[in-house]
């Protein structure tokens, strides 16, 4: 059955057994339709009264008591099984933990000695790195090189390079994979090393994947041999309340010798075979070296989530986990760090804090969806108005109805305190990138958005290398040469009655 025809035919069931739990409340008790709405309407107060009382930031509360409260039912139904609590399983806990200890422990001199030369060279980005050293147990690798790939064609011509070359395992995590040339590509060099004798296996998002992949090309990819999973599958008609927090990385590993991650979905719209948005613009970070084992770390705890902690990546590849040989010249070093579902805690937003706090002289970022919370953008205003150079870069083009308009509000406090908004002319810029000052470069999966920041598992890389944010300075300078760069907020020029419904938006806009 059509993916499509699912979710329609759930609604009308879920909606169904609404409308029949009503017909059966009347005809038994007698009741007249208004008290039944009306026991509804208390039902909503109590449940906003609930969330008012709940562990979770201000902002998110009031959007989700909004939408509760003024959408009857409906909004009731959504929290259920879109707005609770994210449970961690007590098993995966225990695990990864063992794990990222394990990798923190093995490479603590290593790591050391990399804070000591980052506290020499720019001792005021040295809290960063020790507080994801502090806080998560990530370890500044060095003898890594990396390499900012500016854009999906390129990106994969050299993943697909690389899969060709692999020896023994071949790790994938994808938020998106869809039909499509690139697929078949693909899925001919995965069959090509599966009868060389490697292992492949997968996991992609299921929610992201939802109306993208074919089950034909699902069970085409079983039966050469690929290992794979859903993650968080969703079953339909029925949700459970992990059903809003979704895998949203885009990493590869192969053989732990490379590894990728950043914005670019395994799709033909992101190496612009599509027609839909044109110019498909993103970014995608390939790493060698000791750097590649941070992402088989997330990798063996996605695997062991996905399998619903049946099995362990390490006890399938014993090869995972181990030292590779090999010595990068340029010793580039990197963090890299993983995220999670939370309520209130993200290391990412502390991470960007942090490094805004810090920066001198520039703070650039690009993303496609700017909805930030209040401290970020407070942050970004007081750098701005103590004379750093403060730039974000926004799309031209969205994939979501209202969001790129609801993005420009978010950013009119920013254009009134100094920040330089560029809006991508005509074209959708999916970047999670941004550079601080002369030395520091992030590529990842994250956006700078409520759901990237407490709801969505993403990856993100901090390069620390001169040379390498010069050379990815060449990539911003075309972006600023094909952008508009704001003199005043654009949306004022929108009607009143439009505007008025984009600060409606704007309340519930933490929870989209």
């Amino acid at each position: 059955m059509k993916n499509w025809l699912k979710i329609i035919l759930s609604m009308m069931f879920l909606f169904g057994l609404a409308v029949a739990a009503v017909v059966v409340v009347a005809i038994i008790f007698n009741i007249a339709f208004i008290w039944i709405f009306v026991s509804i309407l208390i039902i909503d107060f109590l449940m906003a009264f609930w969330i008012f009382f709940s562990k979770r930031r201000y902002e998110v509360k009031l959007s989700w008591i909004i939408f509760v409260i003024f959408i009857p039912f409906i909004g009731l139904c959504a929290y259920i099984f879109f707005g609770r609590k994210y449970h961690f399983s007590n098993k995966r806990t225990i695990y990864y933990e063992a794990i990222n200890k394990n990798e923190y422990q093995q490479f603590q001199e290593d790591n050391l000695a990399n804070l000591t030369k980052i506290n020499i060279l720019s001792p005021h980005f040295t809290r960063t790195f020790e507080l994801l050293n502090h806080k998560a147990e990530k370890p500044v690798y060095g003898n890594s090189a990396v390499e900012i790939l500016p854009n999906g064609t390129i990106a994969f011509y050299h993943i697909l390079s690389d899969l060709q070359k692999a020896k023994k395992y071949i790790l994938l995590t994808y938020f998106i994979i869809a039909d499509g040339e690139l697929f078949e590509a693909f899925a001919e060099i995965i069959k090509e090393r599966l009868k060389a004798g490697v292992k492949v296996y997968l996991i992609y998002d299921h929610v992201g994947s939802y109306f993208k992949i074919s089950e034909k090309s699902l069970r085409k990819l079983k039966k050469i041999g690929v290992k794979m999973y859903k993650f968080l599958p969703i079953i339909t008609p029925f949700l459970n309340g992990n059903a809003n927090y979704r895998n949203h990385r885009k990493d590869v590993i192969i053989d732990g010798k490379i590894g990728y991650t950043g914005g670019i979905n395994l799709s033909d719209l992101y190496v612009n075979q599509s027609a839909k948005f044109g110019l498909f613009h993103d970014v995608q970070l390939r790493i060698e070296g000791d750097g590649v084992r941070a992402l088989e770390v997330i990798f063996a705890d996605d695997w062991y989530f996905a399998s619903k902690q049946r099995e362990r990546i390490s006890e399938l590849e014993n090869d995972i986990f181990t030292k590779k040989d090999h010595h990068q010249t340029n010793n580039t070093l990197v963090q890299i760090f993983n995220d999670y579902p939370s309520f209130s805690e993200s290391l990412n937003r502390d991470v960007y804090i942090s490094l805004i706090n810090n920066a001198k002289k520039r703070i650039w970022l690009s993303t496609p969806y700017f909805i930030a919370p209040g401290e970020l953008i407070l942050a970004l205003k007081t750098a701005a108005q103590a004379g750093i150079d403060v730039r974000l870069t926004i799309p031209g083009l969205t994939d979501k109805i209202f969001v790129l308009d609801i993005t420009k509000t978010y950013c009119k406090e920013l254009l009134a305190a100094g920040v330089k908004i560029y809006e991508m002319n005509n074209v959708f810029c999916h970047n999670k990138i941004a550079i601080f000052d002369d030395e520091i470069a992030i590529v990842g999966t994250c956006n700078l958005d409520y759901r990237s920041f407490f709801s969505d598992h993403q990856t993100t890389a901090i390069i620390y290398d001169k040379e390498v944010v010069k050379t990815f300075l060449t990539r911003w300078e075309w972006d600023y040469n094909h952008a508009i760069l704001w003199r005043e907020w654009p949306i004022k020029y929108k009607p009143l009655k439009y505007r008025a419904g984009l600060q409606c938006l704007k309340l519930v806009s933490p929870i989209l």
